[in-house]
Order: structure tokens, then C-alpha cells, then sequence
């Protein structure tokens, strides 16, 4: 039993959208999700696949899976069991900045961390081959049991997950507890996916005088000439010294703040007043190197505030993402509202997806039932907007975590094949 009846057919539906961008959408498939499925689903590079954790209730208890889905064929998933006892799964609440997946950049392979902060479980960065369903632990501490360990082990996690453009490291957020549960300052490194070797960057910006600051890495990608890590940095307790966008020298470790977390907040003023800063990522650089796309916001409000930036490195120029403006907006509110972002191939625009779209737009369905948001096209230099098409509210409308490649685009639990 699928969350909604497939409207259109599981063949795919063809379609000739041509916009005022030069983009023409011609595939349109819906994602065969079903009702167990984690709110959040992680698309691979090319914008063909989607990953996402399954729960299946089974005797009383339940076994956490991780699937994969073929947005260009279609059909059922494919699914491989947990690598280890998870409590609560891999997957922590739909608005948590925690990614617990991360496709390598060819698609081979899948990065999986699980939530170990919200279940204060010990997890493993574990590797899964997706064409042979076979997992690969690249961290093994020797342990598996509670965060505060009672026997003397030196427990470690791993948070935040990000390949390197050649797919021989894994970036990370990295943990130590001792055996009374206390963490050792936070540090960022560096795995080699073929030995399974760590090498540390150094402390995360804000861990001196005792702070416990696991989990303050908020979003991590590595650069694509595989130089440099963007990271972005939000303590539970602001640290204004310490909260913000970082570039990390992989080479050396030196890192530079490019945007200070005040400066986030007056970008995010700019666009919607009074609204409180208490989130800053994920992170995505574009694929020329040359911007970083972020988000900013407030998850906790109803309706929820993220809103997306590009982030000029060499200029250290902030931009707020272009949406159309609504006849019901106030400062403090906007009506049309951005839910996930994706880089163009080339990086010279950006898919959207956005809640709304204005009263006086001419709607295109991509799908039969009813539209209540917008798939969107964003020229980055000019900021102009083109309306690509309208879809339903669906069953990963989640925010943030969309991809753009050369195969088409997942978006919204859906596959786009796009052209142009």
C-alpha cells in the first residue's frame, strides 16, 4: 500500500514543458514509496536514484532497512537490512540537519551513520555496495552499546558524512567518549575508504574550555577540485565566535570563517523579518567551485522557515534564492516558501522546489492531482524565475536534500527527466 494512489503511471508520464529557461521537462515519475518510508529520501549525484530508510514492523519488533529506488525504470526497491542493531533507525527527525546518508559520487556505494547523538547508541560509519546489497564497516570501534560505555571502551561516532569528488575519502565530524559518557572536543577528519585510515583535520571552531559540541557540524561537502571542505558550524548554545561557514584546507587543516553567523542572520532578516536564527545548513557546493549553496532559517516554527542562500566564496558575497513574491506576503511571512534546492549540472542555476506559487501563475501539472507546489528554475547571476512545472504536496516534500544531474532530477518524491 503505497502513501497516495500513483495518479500517474508507474511507466512514467511524457511530457513536453518547454520554459523561458531553456529547460524541458519530458519524464515525469513518481517514486514507488511506501507507507514505512523515512519522511526524508537522499538522492544519488546523477538524479536518477533516491535512498531512504525502511521500517518494517516484524514480531513484535521492527528491522530498519535501507532502500534504493530507480526513478528512471521505476518498479519496487531495492532494500538491505541494517549492518547492526539500530534502536530507532537511521534516520532522526525529518527537520534535523543530522544526514544519515551520503552517496559516493559515483553512485556505487552509500555512507550510512544513523543518529547515534538521538538514540545515544554507538554507530559505525558503515559502507553499503548498492549493486551487491553488501555492507562494509569502515570504523569499527569494537564496541556496540550505549554512548557511555561501562567496560572501558573508547567509543567513537561519526556525524555528517561527505564524499571526496574521487571517491577515495570520506570527511566527517568526529567523536570520542570516554567510559562516563563524556565527549572529548569534536574534531573534523579525513577516512580512506580503501584502508579505513583516520586523519584528523583538527578541532571544530568553538570546542576549547570544555564545551561539548558533538553535533555542531551542520552541514559538510567537500569542494570539487577536492581541496577544501565547506562546513557549516551551529553550536545547541550560539557561540557567535564560532558559528558559521568555515573553509577547511584538507591538505593543512587551516580553515577561515566565510560567512559569521550574525552576518547569516541579517541575510535571513533581509527576507523574512523578526524570524529567530536557530539553523544554519546543509551546505552544497556548486559544481564549477565557485558558490556554496546553504540554508538558513527556523525549523521549529509553524509554518516552518528555511530559506536558501548563495554564498560567492571569493567575493564572500551572501544572495537570498529568488521566489516569486505573493500578494498575501508581510514582512514577517512569506507565503511561497522554499522547500529544496539543486544545483544545474553547469551551477548556473538552481531546481526548486517551492510551497505555493503565485495566484496569477499559469499552472503546468506534472502530475494529475491537485498542485500545491512549484518546481522552479533560478538563474543564479540574474536571480530570474522560471516556473517549470506544479505538483502535489507528496511523500518526501521534506526539506532541503534535492539533486540536479545529468540523468534528470529527484525532487519531492519524484524523478524529472529534464532537457536543455
Amino acid at each position: 500500500m503505497f502513501l497516495r494512489k500513483m495518479l500517474v503511471m508507474m511507466t512514467g508520464l511524457l511530457l513536453v514543458f518547454t520554459t523561458a529557461a531553456g529547460q524541458t521537462v519530458t519524464t515525469v515519475q513518481p517514486l514507488a514509496i511506501p507507507n514505512d518510508a523515512s519522511a526524508r529520501i537522499f538522492p544519488s549525484p546523477d538524479g536518477t536514484r533516491a535512498a531512504y530508510e525502511r521500517a518494517v514492523r516484524l514480531n513484535g519488533h521492527r528491522d530498519y532497512y535501507l532502500c534504493v529506488l530507480d526513478g528512471v525504470t521505476g518498479g519496487e526497491p531495492v532494500c538491505a537490512l541494517a549492518p547492526q542493531p539500530l534502536p530507532s533507525g537511521f534516520e532522526p527527525d525529518p527537520l534535523s540537519l543530522l544526514t544519515p546518508f551520503r552517496w559516493s559520487p559515483d553512485g556505487s556505494q552509500i555512507a550510512a551513520v544513523g543518529q547515534p547523538l538521538g538514540t545515544q547508541a554507538d554507530t559505525d560509519l558503515w559502507l553499503l555496495d548498492v549493486a551487491a546489497g553488501e555492507w562494509r564497516n569502515l570504523t569499527d570501534d569494537n564496541y556496540d552499546g550505549t554512548l557511555a560505555a561501562k567496560d572501558g571502551s573508547r567509543v567513537s561516532i561519526e556525524l555528517q558524512p561527505a564524499w571526496s569528488p574521487d571517491g577515495r575519502w570520506i570527511a566527517v565530524e568526529r567523536s570520542v567518549i570516554s567510559d562516563t559518557g563524556s565527549f572529548a572536543p569534536s574534531t573534523l577528519a579525513v577516512i580512506e575508504v580503501s584502508s579505513g585510515e583516520i586523519r584528523e583535520l583538527g578541532a571544530l571552531p568553538g570546542s576549547a574550555g570544555g564545551v561539548v559540541d558533538a553535533g555542531s557540524v551542520t552541514g559538510m561537502d567537500w569542494s570539487p577540485d577536492g581541496s577544501a571542505l565547506a562546513v557549516t558550524v551551529r553550536h545547541r548554545e550560539p557561540q557567535p565566535e564560532a558559528d558559521g561557514i568555515w573553509l577547511v584546507q584538507v591538505d593543512t587543516g587551516e580553515r577561515e570563517r566565510l560567512v559569521s553567523l550574525s552576518d547569516a542572520d541579517s541575510a535571513l532578516q533581509a527576507v523574512i523579518q523578526g524570524v529567530t536564527l536557530e539553523s544554519l545548513g546543509p551546505v552544497v557546493w556548486s559544481p564549477d567551485g565557485t558558490r556554496l549553496l546553504y540554508w538558513a532559517g527556523n525549523p521549529g516554527k509553524r509554518p516552518v522557515i528555511a530559506w536558501p542562500f548563495v554564498l560567492d566564496v571569493a567575493e564572500r558575497r551572501v544572495t537570498a534564492v529568488t521566489v516569486p513574491a505573493h500578494p498575501s506576503d508581510k514582512p514577517d511571512r512569506r507565503v511561497i516558501r522554499p522547500l529544496q534546492a539543486a544545483w544545474s549540472p553547469d551551477g548556473r542555476a538552481l531546481l526548486v522546489l517551492t510551497f505555493g506559487f503565485p495566484p496569477d501563475e499559469t499552472v503546468m501539472p506534472l502530475d494529475p492531482a491537485s498542485p500545491r507546489l512549484s518546481v522552479r528554475v533560478v538563474d543564479v547571476e540574474t536571480g530570474s524565475d522560471t516556473a517549470l512545472g506544479h505538483l502535489p504536496l507528496g511523500p518526501s516534500n521534506a526539506l532541503y536534500f534535492a539533486a540536479w544531474g545529468a540523468g534528470g532530477a529527484i525532487m519531492n518524491g519524484y524523478y524529472l527527466g529534464l532537457e536543455g
